[in-house]
């Protein structure tokens, strides 16, 4: 086998390798967020948990994207 082959052989494993890793990756954290929403369905939490679960969750994508903290973590 040539040196060119090889070389090839061995970026395709390696390419294999990471595109698996990533789908293991990805399906793990699926796995996981289901988990969790499980978790919380069974809680039978009252509805002020639910609305203090909705705004932390909202504020978080907002702080994700860029946007400004809410007001209540600014002094921290």
């Amino acid at each position: 086998m040539s040196d060119g082959g090889r070389l090839l052989w061995i970026v395709g494993v390696f390419a294999a390798a990471t595109v698996g890793m990533l789908i293991g990756i990805w399906i793990g954290g699926d796995i996981e967020a289901g988990i969790y929403e499980d978790i919380l369905k069974k809680a039978n939490l009252p509805a002020e948990c639910w609305e203090k679960i909705s705004a932390g969750a909202q504020d978080l994508v907002r702080e994700l994207e860029g946007g400004e903290k809410p007001a209540a973590t600014k002094a921290e």
